[in-house]
């Protein structure tokens, strides 16, 4: 995954940061009071470890604000010099409800929570056009309908006589129009985030714009078909949604599986990888980090010095050596996502990475030089 950039324009702030991570499940007629009464003692941490009263002021107005949401969930929230910037729900409720104050924000559980969602297009399709499902996250989606401008007749008449080929050709012709069609709009309004196209409904038609689509999207962004779905009104939705759920689940470990495949090779090889914390830290500071793989520790206290910019990280001798006057010390993993949205590198999550990866931390480079270790 790529830093989003929500979370990148974070960094444009001085700070100190608050972070917030509250359970704003309401789960009885009473949720409302309970959620307050949980910011409230979050609200108390933050205020004993420093943060102003412009800024608790201003996560006053936001704390408990996604009331439209049912069930399970959380919220995510960052505020600095009485200014919310980042308000976010978050799929499920915090492990641990957490309030900070420190000198730069605390992201990677909300990037955790972000990076088990998959960006995605559901689109049902028949030979007069698709109906397109887009969902960016578990909380925002949206439905859109694509019409094919062919209204040539769309069946074939099933039989092989030679006065009826004309006429299937030109059905033919119709629905690769329509195909066309449907793929350039669905490239045409995609959004960038999305990561893979999963396309149901008539088999002809989804196999057309299948092979449109493969000419048309970015390299990044996956098509796979679905064998379940109709667009027909009525069609059950239910073997429709536990496919999508399984294609996005596999897209997922494919995705992770290709990235750890290429570290391990790349480590056995000694060229463009490194492991470790001191290692990754130094890669980081001259921006050769391409995708950084880190474990999910939620326990971790690893801390690190840091600069006033990004790429300025690793150990008071090291920013010193580099000139930095102004050092500060800051959780590993808030500094890595700061380097992470300076530098354009991405990001992939893995649980019980220590179990392969030294210290949990890893990165396939851009590029090498003499200095880069082996």
């Amino acid at each position: 995954m790529q830093i989003p950039t929500t979370v990148s324009a974070l960094y444009s702030h001085p700070g100190p940061f608050a972070s917030v991570y509250l359970d704003a499940t309401r789960a009885s007629e009473s949720g409302s009071t309970e959620v307050e009464l949980r910011w409230r003692a979050l609200r108390g941490q933050l205020a004993e470890a420093g943060a102003d009263d412009k800024t608790l002021q201003a996560i006053d107005e936001v704390a408990g604000a996604h009331a439209e949401i049912a069930g399970r969930h959380g919220q995510f929230v960052v505020a600095a010099d009485g200014e919310v910037l980042l308000d976010e729900p978050t799929r499920r409720p915090p492990l641990r409800e957490l309030a900070r104050w420190a000198p730069l924000p605390h992201v990677l559980p909300y990037l955790v929570d972000r990076s088990t969602q998959i960006p995605h297009l559901t689109v049902l399709i028949d030979r007069t056009g698709a109906d397109v499902h887009t969902v960016l996250d578990d909380l925002h989606s949206e439905q859109t309908s694509v019409a094919g401008g062919t209204e040539y007749p769309l069946r074939k008449t099933g039989r092989d006589v030679w006065n009826e080929r004309v006429f299937q050709n030109r059905v033919d012709n119709a629905w690769e129009t329509n195909s066309k069609e449907v793929a350039q709009a669905i490239v045409h309004n995609l959004p960038s985030q999305v990561q893979v196209v999963l396309l149901a409904g008539d088999v002809r038609a989804r196999t057309l714009v299948s092979e449109e689509l493969a000419k048309v999207l970015p390299q990044r962004v996956g098509v796979r078909q679905l064998e379940h779905g109709a667009r027909a009104e009525g069609a059950s939705r239910e073997a429709l949604d536990a496919e999508v759920r399984s294609a996005l689940l596999h897209h997922l470990w494919a995705e992770r599986h290709d990235v750890l495949a290429r570290l391990q090779q790349a480590v056995g090889r000694h060229d463009y990888a490194v492991t470790g914390i001191p290692a990754v830290l130094d890669a980081l500071r001259k921006a050769q980090v391409d995708t950084l793989v880190l474990s999910d520790d939620p326990s971790s206290t690893a801390s690190c010095a840091i600069g006033p910019e990004p790429l300025l990280l690793g150990s008071d001798m090291e920013l010193s050596d580099l000139g930095v006057t102004e050092i500060r010390h800051e959780r590993l993993d808030a500094a890595l996502v700061r380097a992470l949205a300076g530098s354009g590198a991405g990001l992939v999550i893995t649980p019980g990475g220590h179990q392969y990866v030294e210290q949990g931390i890893a990165a396939l480079l851009r590029y090498t030089d003499a200095s880069t270790p082996t």
